[in-house]
């Protein structure tokens, strides 16, 4: 059963997911929430009114983390600020997740922060830690491929009546997209990956929904391995654009209706993690 008392997961790289409040029992997390960054751009013309949207962005998204230091005097608050201090300063980003949604993950770098004494008098300490996350989203904890329905929880645009399957052998069938947004490897550099088992002189690939498609021109055998990692092409690990259109597959919000030709059999699974703005 998931926790529903305020928890911090984090996970820093090379390192087990751990609760900060197990490592520092002297910490309490008190919550946060985090705000989304739109960045709309406009082109002005001197001789007309108003100005013309020209692109949108997301900017990096930014989560605010309140937590509670208890300790007993000043110096032991001072050893105790030491240890936090040593855990988010490696430089490094961190995965981080929180009860607000725990299928969901953020990776971000803090900014600075200051720990302080409540008031004169007090022990315990009050501090933020406000985490900058470069994406600009949030991802779903795990990818398309593996995900279960305890992995599904409420805000991630899934529905009752929606079962989807992200590995089919199928040559036309739909690809359930619940992001908030389009998965495109190419303008936005999304993670999308096809791992490609299939028999016959080529394989193509091709999204109905929004024109995109990929095509690998050469027979292979059923055993071996083919990805396309956003628009590169592997073989059993070795590269292999070279044999391909140099095309990519994206998945609009929702339903995509996919196609499979060439092949006489096929297993495509699409993996991919889901992408939220909040």
């Amino acid at each position: 059963m998931l926790p529903i008392e305020a928890t911090f997961l984090l996970k820093l790289q090379g390192q087990d997911e751990f609760n900060i409040t197990d490592r520092l029992p002297n910490v309490e997390y008190l919550g946060g929430d985090s705000t989304p960054a739109f960045n709309n751009v406009y082109q002005d013309n001197t001789t007309r009114d108003g100005s013309r949207l020209t692109s949108v962005n997301f900017s990096k998204l930014l989560y605010t983390a309140n937590f509670l230091l208890r300790s007993q005097d000043y110096y032991d608050q001072k050893l105790l600020r030491h240890e936090i201090y040593q855990m988010f300063g490696n430089r490094k980003m961190v995965r981080f997740r929180t009860d607000n949604d725990l299928q969901k993950v953020m990776y971000g770098r803090p900014n600075s922060f200051e720990i302080k004494f409540i008031a004169d008098g007090y022990d315990d300490s009050l501090f933020s830690i406000q985490f900058e996350i470069p994406s600009g989203y949030k991802y779903s904890l795990n990818r398309s491929d593996s995900v279960t329905v305890d992995d599904i929880s409420f805000g991630m645009n899934f529905h009752l009546d929606e079962k989807p399957a992200y590995t089919q052998t199928a040559n036309s069938f739909r690809i359930f997209n619940p992001s908030d947004i389009a998965v495109d490897p190419y303008y936005q550099r999304h993670d999308l990956m096809l791992l490609i088992k299939f028999s016959g002189n080529s394989y193509q690939i091709t999204n109905n929904t929004n024109g995109t498609n990929y095509q690998y021109n050469k027979g292979i055998s059923s055993s071996d391995n083919l990805i396309l990692n956003g628009l590169s092409t592997t073989l059993n690990g070795n590269p292999a654009s070279q044999n391909t259109n140099f095309g990519y597959i994206k998945l609009e919000k929702g339903w995509n209706d996919i196609t499979v030709s060439g092949a006489t059999s096929h297993t495509t699974t699409f993996s991919f993690p889901f992408i939220y703005i909040d």
